[in-house]
């Protein structure tokens, strides 16, 4: 695979005595294609470790839950891990070594580095650790990605998850601890040592109580029920922070209407608050946008959203949210749709979109806001269902590849943006043989109603619907500017 060679501009940093220049991500350029001064020095580059938390929690595992919750479903969980080449800065290309462990236990393989890699979707009964290894001077381009399947009973329904890094500090804008949903936070430490965490809840009130502190032990993920914690608030969004170390969170929620069952999710942290935030793949029945309010101040919001056809009118253009609170609206039924949230204070937002199925039942999933598509990223695809892709609107083109099951990559298409609509592209289109994973390229794109061009899968099934979105750019650069002043 090539990667086209580019010069990125980047800013400066000034400490007293230094200035330090810094890059975002970009593909190494290889040795000689530029001089280098004596003080341009290689600055490490880092693993990658993501959780995938596991097999949902029913009433044996989870405190809180009705004995009701758990009959007889039948509910399959499924992770699939993948390693896309990248290059380095000597000029090679290959992939990550890529392992997958349980959290704190056994390693289940360790795939050495090559030229790609698709997992197997593998059935799993425990919490799951995926690590890719970074190379000297090439990052780990990996991810992981969970998909729950409930076929019959209570657990109805699909959820799909990019597991999610671990942070010291992260906000989930999912959950409810209304009557008929059981929202558990699952917090996980990949750590060698115990971590202390403070989770506060944030409700349409505002703030629900003073943040509750816990531990979480080394290699262990811990579940707090969120209905204890804010019983009957409609909506929620979690703040977590860690003293001492990083955690991995997820939130997971089931939902019954009586004894018909409702959905399943899980989700995790999306782009951190901003006064912009932009969520596409808003593609289903009863739309919802979520906004959380971090600061103290009240937040207006304005709500401007894309179909594939150009800027479409919606129920609310504007919210109001008060300080340290959430608030949802209601959007109705929508196709292929980006919304753009804009405040006037720092806000994040996260949506959820809906399907029904037989016999009264129904299924819901959640949308995390997304930062911009970077230079390149990989997502996973899961094993199941119908998918496609949205992307926000946008000027220039975002090049696709997809991986196929020995780990090689496609040719390259350019997909042209549209600048007043959502793209949507069928990941079967990008090849005739079976595509795991699409690695994404942005370095060509650029937003045209937002910031950055945004990117959300959504899938759908018989029983269910929910997204993935792209894993983070991975982390590390092959060089950096320190000049010393």
């Amino acid at each position: 695979m090539k990667h086209q060679r580019s010069i990125v501009t980047f800013t400066a940093i000034a400490v007293p005595g230094v200035l330090v220049a810094m890059t975002s991500f970009l593909t190494p350029l290889t040795p000689g294609t530029l001089d280098r001064s004596p003080e341009q020095v290689r600055m490490p580059t880092a693993d990658t470790r993501v959780v995938c938390p596991g097999p949902l929690l029913t009433a044996g595992e989870a405190e809180g839950t009705d004995a009701e919750f758990v009959d007889d479903s039948k509910v399959s969980t499924r992770v699939v891990s993948a390693s896309a080449p990248i290059g380095a800065a000597d000029g090679s290309t290959s992939s990550a070594r890529l392992q997958v462990a349980d959290l704190g236990g056994s390693i289940d393989f360790d795939n050495p580095s090559g030229q790609g890699f698709v997992s197997g979707d593998d059935s799993i009964d425990s919490t799951k650790l995926v690590t890719g290894f970074a190379r000297p001077g090439a990052p780990a381009l990996t991810t992981g990605l969970e998909t729950v399947e409930g076929s019959s009973g209570d657990l109805t329904g699909l959820a799909t998850l990019t597991c999610a890094q671990a942070s010291s500090s992260f906000r989930i804008v999912a959950g409810s601890g209304a009557t008929g949903s059981n929202s558990q936070l699952l917090l996980s430490n990949p750590g060698d040592v115990p971590v202390q965490a403070k989770v506060a809840l944030m409700t349409p009130g505002g703030e629900s109580a003073e943040p509750t502190e816990l531990s979480i032990k080394a290699g262990q993920q811990r579940a707090v029920p969120l209905g204890g914690l804010a019983g009957g608030a409609e909506a929620l969004a979690v703040d977590v922070t860690v003293d001492g170390g990083v955690l991995a969170g997820s939130v997971q929620e089931t939902v019954l209407d009586g004894l018909k069952p409702q959905g399943i999710d899980l989700a995790a942290g999306g782009a951190g608050a901003d006064r912009q935030q932009v969520l596409t793949g808003l593609s289903g029945k009863d739309v919802r946008v979520r906004v959380a309010n971090p600061s103290s101040d009240l937040a207006e919001v304005s709500l401007k959203a894309y179909g594939p056809a150009g800027e479409i009118d919606i129920p609310r253009s504007s919210m109001t949210v008060v300080g340290r609170g959430v608030a949802e609206a209601d959007l109705g039924d929508l196709d292929a749709t980006s919304l753009v949230v804009e405040s006037s204070q720092r806000v994040q937002a996260g949506a959820f979109i809906g399907k029904d199925v037989e016999k009264g039942a129904a299924d819901f999933g959640s949308i995390p806001s997304t930062d911009s598509l970077a230079e390149t990223q990989i997502l996973a695809l899961p094993r199941t269902g119908e998918s496609s892709l949205n992307l926000s609107p946008g000027q220039g083109h975002v090049q696709v590849q997809g991986m196929l099951d020995d780990g090689t990559l496609t040719d390259p298409q350019s997909i042209d943006l549209n600048p007043t609509g959502t793209t949507v592209l069928n990941p079967s289109d990008v090849s005739e043989e079976s595509v795991r994973a699409l690695v994404l390229k942005g370095s060509q794109a650029s937003g045209s109603q937002a910031d950055g061009v945004h990117a959300t899968l959504v899938v759908t099934t018989e029983d269910g619907i929910s997204t993935v979105v792209p894993a983070p750019a991975p982390a590390g650069v092959a060089y950096r500017d320190i000049r010393l002043g």
